[in-house]
């Protein structure tokens, strides 16, 4: 079940620009003014009933009653001139995040509004050339495509922006991309970035080309594999489920590898994992249990739209929350116990990005007694809803849940909380590595009685 993905938000986000020439000279600011857009209590109340004609339970972490007086108290600080479309949508997240907390799944994405006259190529949007981590307010980068730049650097500014006001209009993921973030601030792209940052304690101000949007691509696999062998561990990321067929065959060949050396500790690495598709999950948790069949949904609820008229529900169901047919609520998950292949000390590295079907994943694991969690905590409800639809902001738009899911779950006030608690900090990032890692392999060595090298 497709709850949600990163890369098809991403998609999105840019669906709009396809009909947009724009050349390095462009002032972006052009596209974005609107004389019409004012934003108001009213623009924000019209809004919230959109949101309450999709989603089965916008109001799950706060009263509506409380919601509109919060719309009211964010609105005395709104400006009463005519404004830009993504700061509209700013202004309209300052008071929308509290929905955000109670559904992750519910985002507002700016998009470049449509010129049919013009055609838009990748090659015509200069991006940042690297990856971020976000930890609080700051953002360390993670991947780089440009040598004057590493892992670890503190990103300070961007063209004379600070990172603290790039960080204020963007959503505050744990792992970010250029695209998605620069949209966020106003699609603020370049020919050229001069970046300040801060590396081992020293400032540095450099000048570096964008990237083409098209090029904007990172070398490494979506399953990466590794042994330490001081730690008799195998590491293996999941950065997606989006090719389950080969990404189970791979991790399946990979643990008989393992076991081939006399090695029982196996990592797999879902932190950067945004979802994907839930297919041939039988398959996956087969590797971990050698159960006929698993306990998965008690529950699932739907708000009956056009977009949702497609299980079954009668017209007159429009608006309703109602359950889904029992033939398309998984009770139980049968698994295949001929494929489990032995006992395995399994950890799974989460944090908050982890969403979807990987949340799903990292609850089978921990509700089963499949594994450990090593991370932080994932999002609030990162496993409560999904199935999502679009619906129309002004030119830009807005991502919604239709679908409410209860799964069996050793959760906590909505929140998915690991066994062992390793918490991102920013100055063990700027030196580097991956903390969260070199952290398990030295709780594996600790526990298992082993003597690094």
């Amino acid at each position: 079940m497709n709850k949600y993905c990163a890369i098809l938000l991403i998609s999105i986000l840019f669906a709009s620009c396809q009909s947009i020439k724009i050349t390095e000279s462009t002032d972006y600011s052009t596209y974005l003014r609107n004389g019409k857009l004012i934003i108001s209590t009213d623009s924000l109340l019209k809004t919230k009933e959109i949101i309450k004609k999709y989603h089965p339970n916008p109001f799950n972490s706060i009263s509506e009653a409380d919601f509109d007086a919060h719309i009211k108290q964010v609105a005395k600080s709104f400006p009463s001139d005519p404004i830009s479309e993504t700061e509209y949508l700013y202004q309209h997240r300052k008071a929308f995040d509290t929905l955000t907390y109670g559904d992750p799944h519910f985002l507002i994405l700016p998009q470049l509004r449509r010129y049919p006259e013009y055609k838009l190529k990748g090659k015509h949007i200069k991006v940042w050339p690297f990856k971020m981590i976000c930890i609080n307010d700051s953002l360390i980068v993670s991947e780089s495509l440009n040598p004057q730049l590493q892992k670890g650097d503190l990103l300070l500014s961007i063209n004379n922006r600070s990172t603290k006001e790039i960080v204020k209009y963007t959503y505050h993921h744990r792992f970010m991309e250029a695209t998605f973030t620069q949209a966020q601030n106003h699609f603020c792209f370049a020919p050229n970035y001069n970046i300040e940052f801060l590396r081992k304690g020293n400032k540095y101000k450099i000048k570096v080309a964008g990237v083409p949007l098209h090029k904007y691509h990172f070398k490494g696999e979506y399953f990466p594999e590794k042994i330490y062998d001081a730690y008799q561990t195998g590491y293996f990321g999941i950065h997606n489920f989006n090719n389950n067929k080969y990404m189970i065959k791979k991790l399946s060949k990979y643990i008989k590898k393992l076991q081939a050396k006399g090695y029982q500790n196996l990592v797999i690495d879902i932190r950067k994992n945004p979802g994907g598709r839930g297919d041939r999950f039988d398959e996956l948790i087969s590797l971990f249990c050698d159960k006929d069949t698993i306990d998965y949904q008690s529950e699932c609820r739907v708000k009956v739209s056009k977009t949702t008229l497609d299980y079954g529900f009668p017209e007159d169901s429009l608006g309703k929350v109602c359950s889904i047919p029992e033939s398309e609520l998984i009770r139980k998950c049968p698994l295949q116990p001929e494929n489990y292949p032995g006992k395995m000390n399994v950890y799974v590295l989460v944090s908050k990005f982890t969403a979807s079907t990987a949340s799903t994943f990292a609850n089978i694991i921990q509700y089963n007694k499949l594994g450990t969690l090593v991370g932080e905590p994932l999002a609030h409800n990162a496993l409560r809803y999904g199935e999502i639809t679009t619906a129309k902001l002004s030119h830009s738009l807005m991502v919604l849940s239709t679908m409410e899911m209860d799964e069996y779950s050793n959760q906590i006030n909505g929140i998915i909380q690991p066994e062992i608690l390793i918490p991102y900090k920013a100055d063990e990032y700027m030196n580097g590595g991956d903390p969260i890692l070199k952290h398990t392999l030295e709780h594996i060595k600790s526990t298992s009685g082993l003597s690094a090298n």
